[in-house]
């Protein structure tokens, strides 16, 4: 990261020329205090139209992109003749699509009305996920799930924009789990409607109804997204005008802007050498390895080891209470306590690297099928890595590229974990296992290390710039809320663990 300034923010020049996206009346909020009963009110109101928008489409979202390992004991692989090895692929290449638009959503994401451009991915995988059904072949099959990876590349780095732009930095960790945990009603009723599938009688094959239906759904919600979904507070119409100068007050302690629609390639070179953001890249890519294998394969394992496809269907209903239950604790207490996210994610870690042993070594079907489900309590980290993004990372630039640099990381390790799980080795897939459980190791140890390294940076801040007071702190909100500064320029800016 950029050594801090000895100043706190300084005006940006005529050169600069930033358009912050603020229109004249939001100026004026400056002069308009905001009382404890008015914040919780809008925060409520923005909960109230923000959360269920993000709640739900991640549920579609988690449905649409497990639909192929729903489909593998629905007929899918035997009907397009496909290997161990083409599965794999085709499980894998979604990530391939998927990190291959990451690239180009940091620019998208500054240049374009962000919730604009998330409602048209969204049309976008509703009609791939549909293209599903006329599947004739392994080419095909590839090339859907490419292009459905690139449709949804968007939505968890947009989402989380959105958090920063409408939400203070101690409130992220709590509304990234909620849209997160959609995540957990997608795998509930992704097993409801492959259990209902799975008994229809015709000549279409049951996994074509699947993707049929999730289509026909994903669609409706996503055409409604289009008047639904904010680009930014300034511009919310679920806000009043007064609403919307409140929302941009409440947001000051960020020590950020709502948004720039400038490109500042200088924040985009410091978000380069940020440790603590490689970090948080090295972590996901640890828990998304074992997040992709699991996902892929776990229906099958749950079939090696004897019972039939309308069983591993409703399995998933235990799956997504396990996947709930630790996601909604965890994010409930990084609310409520300071500064344990870091902590948070270890221990998760480690419930999953003793599920991931159990599944291997367990001594019998009870003990196995209880390492399947408590290896489910890890995904909630990854909501919990991408809001310290939100919460740590400040200019509008750097934190657009640090959200892709994790994302980037995020699909990186799914496109890693289907491999590890060898053909040979069905249904027991040994090295799968043993790989899951050395990379929830890696996590554990990458996490405590960015607990240690922002600890020391926020004392050596303490140090040399002095502890921030109260009145140090309202200058520099006023100061920072008119200019787009990172946090290595912002010598006030302490940093959240």
């Amino acid at each position: 990261m950029a050594t801090p300034m000895n100043t706190t923010t300084a005006p940006s020049t005529a050169g600069e020329a930033h358009e912050l996206e603020k229109s004249q009346p939001i100026n004026e909020v400056e002069t308009i205090p905001l009382s404890t009963t008015e914040d919780r009110k809008l925060l409520r109101r923005i909960d109230l139209w923000l959360c269920p928008l993000m709640f739900f489409t991640m549920t579609l979202q988690y449905m649409d992109k497990q639909a192929l390992p729903t489909a593998s004991i629905l007929g899918i692989i035997q009907d397009l003749n496909l290997s161990g090895r083409q599965y794999s692929w085709a499980s894998s290449i979604f990530w391939f699509g998927y990190l291959g638009f990451t690239y180009a959503t940091p620019y998208l994401m500054v240049r374009l009305p962000i919730g604009k451009l998330l409602s048209c991915t969204f049309v976008g995988w509703a009609v791939i996920i549909g293209c599903h059904a006329a599947l004739k072949n392994f080419g095909g099959l590839m090339a859907v799930r490419a292009l459905l990876g690139m449709a949804e590349a968007a939505a968890i780095p947009g989402f989380s924009l959105l958090i920063g732009m409408f939400y203070k930095r101690q409130e992220h960790a709590l509304r990234h789990g909620y849209w997160f945990i959609g995540n957990s009603l997608g795998i509930i009723i992704n097993g409801l409607v492959a259990f209902g599938v799975a008994h229809i009688r015709s000549g279409i094959g049951a996994w074509k109804w699947l993707f049929v239906t999730l289509a026909i759904i994903t669609f409706v919600w996503a055409t409604a997204m289009f008047w639904l979904l904010p680009d930014t507070p300034v511009t919310a119409k679920f806000l009043s005008p007064e609403q919307r100068v409140h929302a941009v007050e409440r947001l000051r302690s960020n020590q950020t802007v709502v948004k720039n629609r400038h490109f500042q390639w200088y924040q985009f070179r410091e978000a380069l050498v940020d440790p603590r953001i490689w970090l948080i890249v090295l972590f996901l890519i640890a828990v998304s390895i074992c997040s992709s294998a699991i996902a892929a394969f776990t229906p099958i394992v749950i079939v090696g080891l004897g019972y039939d496809v309308f069983q591993a269907n409703l399995f998933n209903l235990a799956l997504g209470g396990i996947h709930g239950g630790f996601g909604i604790a965890a994010t409930y207490l990084c609310s409520r306590y300071e500064n344990i996210r870091c902590i948070t994610c270890a221990a998760l870690c480690t419930v999953s690297l003793v599920g991931a042993l159990l599944v291997q070594f367990g001594p019998n079907i009870g003990s196995k099928l209880f390492g399947i489900l408590i290896f489910w309590a890890y995904p909630c980290t990854v909501a919990i890595a991408f809001s310290l993004v939100a919460s740590n990372v400040a200019g509008f630039t750097k934190k657009s590229v640090a959200t892709s640099m994790a994302t980037l990381g995020y699909c990186a390790g799914n496109m890693i974990g289907p491999f590890l799980f060898f053909p040979r080795e069905k249904p027991k897939y040994q090295s799968g296992f043993t790989a899951t459980a050395c990379c929830f190791g890696i996590a554990i140890v990458i996490m405590l290390s960015l607990l240690v390294l922002t600890r020391y940076e926020n004392s050596r801040r303490d140090r040399v710039f002095g502890v921030v007071d109260e009145s140090t702190l309202e200058r520099v909100e006023e100061e920072v809320s008119m200019n787009d500064r990172t946090d290595g320029e912002n010598s006030v800016f302490r940093y959240m663990m």
